[in-house]
């Protein structure tokens, strides 16, 4: 026993190094960013670069909030909050169904379930017969457009996330409550949503992060500045002829917080729900 003592304590030692290695590698760019949103034009092209001792100024952020920068963040929230509330729903139902029930061709939906879960990275060989589709119908250029497109492609991956935490959830329950007197509208609509709010957060949060960081999609469906997301709005500031790097690193700075408030106060609902029917007791 005290021969595995010294190995642990490297194996740990070796685990933090490696977190604290990837942490810094991942939060030098948002400090960077951040840094050069609060530096003057001069400064920011000065060299060697200048990290600190300078005054601090909201010249950028002040610039991009006043050109439409608020309309774009209300637009993103909006989409993807639409689109939260269609692909936990409908993927709510379509888990239980592959769950508890059985029904013709079951295998065969499965099947395309898992086919579609890559979708929830954004399909660019789907993004062009998409848009013909939906140009063809007329369905580009609405506040619903992007709202249906994510849904889409993040609901395979809902589902596949929410099936995990209803198999976690044993069936004799349902059977105790239905011997109880509860119908099926009680148990789909009270007694296992609270069970199953870590499967949900974790899908709700896959699809908030899917549109709030998307660009190529949003910027083919939809187009003038009522229905910009703040991924095109990030990418205005991004020239022919170079890039203002002040009003580029501000607003990139505005759209990074949300992710990073997610991250804090819900992360851990994103592990307990990615783990959720992992084990089973």
């Amino acid at each position: 026993m005290n021969r595995l003592k010294p190995r642990s304590k490297a194996a740990w030692t070796f685990e933090f190094l490696f977190v604290l290695f990837f942490g810094v590698l991942n939060l030098v760019p948002i400090f960077w960013g951040l840094i050069t949103s609060l530096k003057t034009p001069n400064l920011i092209n000065t060299m060697p670069p200048v990290i600190f001792g300078f005054t601090p100024t909201m010249d950028h952020y002040v610039r991009v909030l006043s050109s439409g920068f608020f309309k774009c963040i209300v637009n993103t929230f909006m989409y993807a909050i639409i689109s939260i509330i269609a692909g936990v729903v409908l993927g709510y139902f379509a888990a239980y169904g592959f769950v508890r029930r059985e029904f013709p061709l079951k295998k065969l939906f499965f099947f395309i379930v898992v086919v579609g879960i890559p979708l929830s990275t954004g399909s660019s060989v789907l993004l062009i017969p998409n848009y013909m589709y939906l140009l063809n119908i007329k369905m580009t250029n609405h506040w619903y457009t992007m709202p249906l497109i994510y849904t889409a492609y993040h609901l395979p991956m809902a589902i596949w996330q929410l099936i995990a935490g209803i198999k976690g959830i044993p069936s004799e329950l349902e059977e105790a409550a239905c011997i109880d007197g509860a119908n099926q509208g009680y148990v789909l609509g009270r007694l296992l949503p609270p069970l199953l709010l870590p499967s949900v957060a974790a899908a709700a949060l896959l699809i908030f992060i899917g549109a709030w960081n998307d660009y190529i999609t949003a910027s083919v469906m939809v187009g003038g500045n009522d229905l910009k997301n703040i991924q095109m709005a990030i990418y205005d500031y991004m020239g022919y002829f170079g890039q203002e790097w002040g009003p580029l690193t501000a607003s990139a700075t505005c759209a990074i917080i949300p992710i990073l408030l997610v991250f804090t106060f819900l992360g851990r609902q994103l592990v307990s729900g990615l783990t959720a029917g992992a084990v089973k007791g």
